[in-house]
């Protein structure tokens, strides 16, 4: 039972840290309205995040859309026992530091747990059980990962206080080499030959798992006929296996600053599964037939071979798009540049579709950050977005689209990329901010993706335009998967999985091999059953590591922006006001670096925030603060151990 049977206030849920100073618990389905209930850290019993634990109401006031608050009375089950922290030794016992600045506690370690370690140590530490509620927590180093000032250990230690698994066992490993073996005349036998066709791949340059090769045909009558074949890892990854089990528990690659983390070992994910080019590999095709309006008038689904002619960069495509290229007398190069210039057309086509149907189209702002040799950041700049990166992803959403519509009407059990509307006091917190923006935002009975696309079509171009872009973002619901099919809201799109890249996700690698249990006719009632049994707990799991993935990535980006800015304490910068809350204004530069300038450091009058229209306001100056204004704005305050950025204003 969710509900404690003995105290009608006291509930299950899971618990979220927000800040040192508090966090959530998300109550489990069925519990009332399954809200947030705010705890502070003295309330907390030292609970970590994604800890499941038991946590009794305290206040029941709910007016002015306060949460109810409540403390935890019991800790059911740790989500893990193992912290990550710098050491700081002592005359008898010492103490780590834990390196999430949100967990609020120390973790006190006598002398004779200590191991190898020595001050500034970037240590692991299990968790032991607690003596005494009053006392910190005491634990046991179990590994030295390095030294605090290592760039790399740096790094390492925040992959591994995001629980993100780095290395492979033994077991795993030699499985991979044992099933990485050239392709056999056997392994053909049901495959579509598509080594004839002019198969090219386009990704990054330094991208070396590459999941997924294309190749356009037009007849003719003028139909375009477009192959996505991706990478079979399903005929390398067997169900159950070491490989499997790993994979699932990984849940997808880790693509951060100076490493990849795969799901695969390289035997696997840059080897045999990898599309590399003038080699033979197993695939999964969909064939598409495009109408003159892009859409997909005919497809078909089947297990393939292929050899992939050219590995492209997208530069390369975006020089070929701009006719940056001269003509070449070698003909294969000749016949794949002509390829290109029909694709990115076929590209604008499906693109426009997406579009009238109301697909969002975020422009985000991407940040790119460079480092030197020894990881220190040189630049910081926000990531060029060009029409090649557009291209492939107009193709890859068009087949996942093509294969989720497919095994839907199969009703074939499946996984599905789900993004749901905007929830309701989400919808309305916008409706509130840009009406302060003089931005009107009108919705009929329920939200559509339309109404999102008629917004941001109506700033583009406007100095606030990333702001309401990112107002917007934060409104909608994170994007997950599913067992059930409910739909993409921002694709605008009722059938949508993710087909197109099982070497680094999951998600694909099981789609895949359900996929083909069902074209080789070896799905069974018994199969049927098996995955509906599996798919939800695999759906949950995938989710969970993917958003893991996400929060590494981006807090191994904040460690960087602060270290680029720490050079710069006293300077002045000019930037726009990107977010408001009740103790500061923040203010993002042009180079995506965010900071905030504390309300009690602006001293030529009294702030306050006003929620009901979303602006800062001097209560004797009347002075006003709002979304997408421009400030300049000095350097005060920048801490690579908290990633805290901190302006002024300059005066």
């Amino acid at each position: 039972m969710a509900k404690n049977k003995q105290k009608e206030s006291e509930y299950e849920g899971i618990f979220r840290l927000a800040s040192k100073s508090f966090g959530f618990v998300k109550l489990n389905a069925g519990m009332p309205s399954e809200e947030e209930i705010y705890v502070s850290s003295k309330d907390s019993m030292e609970a970590m995040n994604d800890d499941r634990v038991l946590v009794k109401i305290t206040s029941h006031n709910t007016s002015d859309n306060r949460k109810r608050e409540g403390k935890i009375i019991k800790i059911l089950e740790r989500d893990t026992d193992i912290v990550v922290g710098i050491f700081e030794p002592n005359k008898g016992f010492g103490f780590v530091r834990p390196i999430n600045v949100k967990i609020p506690f120390d973790i006190h370690i006598e002398k004779k747990y200590w191991g190898k370690a020595v001050k500034d140590s970037i240590v692991e530490v299990k968790l032991l059980p607690k003596k005494n509620k009053k006392d910190n927590p005491e634990g046991i180093i179990t590994k030295v990962l390095g030294h605090k000032d290592d760039p790399n250990a740096e790094i390492t230690a925040i992959v591994h206080d995001f629980k993100i698994r780095d290395e492979f066992d033994e077991k795993t490993l030699a499985e991979a080499d044992r099933v990485a073996v050239p392709i056999e005349e056997k392994d053909l036998e049901g495959r579509v030959d598509l080594r004839d066709k002019l198969f090219v791949t386009i990704d990054g340059e330094d991208t070396k798992d590459i999941d997924d090769s294309i190749c356009l045909e037009m007849d003719s009558k003028g139909i375009k006929k477009l192959y996505v074949s991706i990478a079979d890892v399903s005929h390398y990854v067997r169900e159950g296996s070491h490989l499997d089990r790993e994979a699932l528990k990984r849940g997808n690659s880790v693509y951060l600053l100076d490493r990849v983390i795969p799901m695969l070992p390289h035997v696997l994910s840059n080897g045999m599964c990898s599309l590399n080019e003038d080699e033979d590999r197993l695939s999964m095709t969909c064939e598409m037939e495009f109408d003159e309006k892009g859409k997909v008038a005919r497809h078909n689904i089947y297990k393939s071979i292929i050899r992939s002619r050219k590995r492209m960069t997208y530069h390369e495509v975006q020089n070929i798009i701009d006719g940056r290229v001269d003509k070449s007398e070698n003909e294969l190069i000749s016949k794949i540049n002509n390829m290109i210039l029909s694709m990115i057309e076929l590209s604008r086509i499906i693109r426009k579709r997406r579009e009238e149907r109301g697909a969002v189209n975020f422009n985000f702002k991407e940040t790119e950050i460079v480092v030197d040799d020894k990881l220190r950041p040189l630049d910081i700049r926000e990531k060029e977005r060009i029409e090649a990166y557009k291209l492939i992803e107009d193709f890859m959403v068009s087949a996942n689209e093509t294969v989720a519509e497919e095994f839907y009407f199969r009703e074939i059990p499946f996984l599905y990329r789900t993004h749901e509307a905007s929830e309701e006091d989400k919808l309305e917190n916008l409706q509130i901010t840009l009406a302060s923006l003089g931005i009107p935002f009108y919705i009929r009975n329920e939200l559509h993706p339309m109404d999102m696309q008629k917004l941001l079509k109506s700033v583009e171009g406007k100095p606030y335009q990333f702001i309401v872009e990112k107002l917007a973002l934060r409104s909608m619901s994170q994007a997950k998967y599913t067992k059930n099919l409910i739909g993409h809201f921002a694709l605008a799109s009722k059938y949508y999985t993710h087909f197109t890249s099982p070497i680094r996700r999951y998600s694909d690698l099981q789609i895949h091999r359900i996929m083909k249990e069902v074209l080789e006719n070896r799905f069974s009632e018994k199969r049927r059953e098996h995955y509906e049994n599996i798919l939800d707990a695999v759906a949950f799991n995938i989710s969970k590591t993917e958003r893991l993935a996400i929060e590494c990535e981006r807090d191994i980006d904040d460690l960087k922006k602060c270290q680029y800015m720490l050079p710069h304490l006293g300077e002045s910068f000019v930037g726009r006001v990107s977010g408001l809350t009740n103790f500061g204004i923040f203010v993002e530069l042009p180079n995506t670096i965010e900071g905030m300038v504390a309300l009690r450091d602006i001293r030529d009058d009294h702030y306050v925030f006003d929620e009901a229209k979303y602006q800062i306001i001097g209560e004797h100056s009347k002075k006003v603060f709002t979304f997408g204004q421009e400030l300049k704005v000095l350097l005060v305050k920048c801490s690579p151990e908290t990633r805290i950025i901190d302006f002024e204003l300059e005066k």
